[in-house]
């Protein structure tokens, strides 16, 4: 019996009603992130007045609530909040943040700060950086938002100095969903830290970590009862929490401690339930301080241009999409909707590949291989298929051939071995059949830690990678791939608009234009109650 039988055959036994159990179990199918809900990711259901008037005759299964009703007061297995129906479970989740963000919004911190623009303050943009260095320290709450490329680190590192001039005892702690985004934090602030701006500030670490799980995996040792020793935590890459975590990271923090969120309100929602990050952006914009100007992309450049015509959303988006890849600056567009067989007849997509990986095929050490890799990537929406990631990784190796080095992706988590999912290393030819081999990792001085491969945990290649992994990468050249027809639910504004800011350099684009179309006219929808 799957999830949705068993919630239909419980409902259906607590009040002989089948319509009442069919309606459930859907809130609970879309909840839960299965596949074929909708988007996979939704908080609740919404339902029509009919349904929702139903429902309130079975008060036993489900509660009728509120916005400011007690999270821990529903004991009933649904609540119902106006047509939005939710599982207790999750209801509580949102409940949760909407009231402890709400507190924390609302609370003083360090109010007046005046941010001097000379000194070692002066490198700070007066446009956009400047003026947000206060505003995260005036409240217990604030977002901190931005493109790549916009100095998000850079204006975080100052607002930390002048937080603990103030007060050199307080307890700062810096974390991110992922262990490859903590790592990537942890590189961005090495020169920070060379300048003495996060003195006594501890290395990021995953939520996971500093939340330190149980044994069950689902509850944690730091919540309301042990809260974190802390005065104020950084959360970057904040758009992949999702809302289970994040209600369980607000309810481990001390009524004292202040929370800044980073990221880019305009990427890819988390994988699992809700968009929290970006709804929170909506919801508390008085707390929020966005950066405007990347020096990733030169302003007005063919990117800049490219992704703000994705971003868009205007009617006419995608022309204007259209026109900028047409110039044939830095962003092109390869149609392969007409013959999309096999990549060999995408164009010159496998010239692409060939001279994009070229240094890295022709490296002779680790050293080398890890400095090449991230010249050029592949970045794909799917990860099955044609169009996915698992096939064009089989042909970037037969393109590239056995003498070629293998960068390689970790898929899990594993503590003793300090690896985490997303880390990529490269794993060298062997001269010797009986010679073991490593997978060498990059590490921050860069150096290179080898682990043997028979005690890695689950690995795949990684010539080619999601769009979704590779969020807060960047790499010298990208080659995008989508389906070219358009009709997968994952081609949306947000996977397009994160593929093509993951370039420094040029960006091709292998689809059709109904995929394209479909990109610029679609956007990820998740129903939530928080927006």
């Amino acid at each position: 019996m799957n999830m949705k039988e068993s919630v239909f055959d419980l409902v259906k036994r607590m009040t002989s009603r089948e319509d009442v159990a069919e309606i459930c179990a859907r809130a609970v199918m879309n909840g839960a992130g299965e596949e074929g809900s909708r988007g996979g990711g939704d908080v609740c259901c919404r339902l029509d007045d009919s349904a929702a008037a139903l429902l309130g005759e079975v008060p036993q299964v489900v509660a009728a609530v509120t916005a400011d009703t007690d999270p821990d007061s529903v004991v009933a297995p649904f609540a119902l909040c106006g047509n939005l129906l939710y599982t207790r479970r999750s209801w509580r989740y949102e409940q949760i943040v909407r009231r402890r963000v709400r507190e924390m919004a609302a609370a003083k911190w360090m109010q007046g700060i005046v941010v001097p623009a000379e000194g070692e303050f002066a490198a700070l943009r007066a446009a956009d950086q400047l003026p947000a260095v206060p505003r995260l320290l005036a409240t217990r709450f604030s977002i901190l938002t931005g493109g790549p490329g916009t100095g998000k680190t850079f204006t975080l590192g100052k607002a930390v100095k002048l937080l603990r001039e103030r007060n050199p005892e307080a307890m700062v702690a810096l974390a991110a969903p992922t262990g490859k985004a903590a790592a990537r934090i942890n590189e961005s602030l090495e020169d920070l830290k060379r300048q003495g701006l996060l003195d006594g500030v501890q290395p990021a670490t995953t939520l996971h970590a500093l939340l330190k799980p149980r044994p069950d995996f689902v509850t944690f040792r730091h919540d309301r009862q042990n809260p974190l020793p802390l005065d104020w935590l950084v959360v970057d890459e904040a758009s992949m929490i999702d809302l289970p975590l994040m209600a369980k990271l607000l309810d481990a923090l001390p009524e004292t401690c202040a929370l800044t969120l980073i990221g880019d309100a305009h990427q890819l929602a988390s994988v699992e339930q809700g968009r929290v990050f970006g709804d929170l952006c909506g919801m508390f914009a008085q707390n929020v301080a966005r950066l405007t100007i990347s020096s990733r992309f030169t302003p007005g450049g063919t990117i800049d241009r490219l992704a703000r015509a994705v971003n868009s959303g205007d009617e006419g988006s995608f022309a204007e999409v259209k026109d900028i890849l047409g110039e044939g600056q830095t962003a092109f567009f390869r149609d392969i909707g007409r013959d999309a067989s096999t990549p060999d007849s995408w164009g010159d997509f496998r010239a692409q590949v060939l001279a994009g990986f070229g240094a890295f095929a022709s490296s002779t050490t680790p050293e080398e291989a890890l400095e090449s890799l991230n010249r050029f990537r592949i970045l794909c929406a799917l990860r099955k298929g044609t169009y996915g990631v698992e096939a064009l990784n089989r042909y970037a190796e037969s393109v590239l051939g056995k003498e070629c080095p293998r960068p390689v992706m970790i898929t899990q988590n594993d503590r003793m071995l300090d690896v985490h999912n997303g880390d990529v290393g490269v794993v060298m030819p062997r001269k010797n059949l009986q010679d073991p081999q490593y997978l060498c990792l990059p590490t921050l001085k860069n150096g290179v830690r080898r682990i043997r491969l028979e005690l890695l945990p689950e690995t795949e290649p990684a010539f080619a990678a999601t769009i979704h992994k590779s969020q807060g990468s960047e790499y010298g050249d990208v080659a995008i791939v989508l389906p070219p027809k358009g009709e997968s639910p994952l081609l949306t504004r947000e996977i397009l608009y994160t593929g093509i800011t993951r370039t420094k350099g040029t960006v091709r684009i292998y689809a059709g234009e109904a995929s394209i179309e479909a990109c610029c006219r679609r956007s990820v929808e998740r129903v939530t109650g928080l927006a």
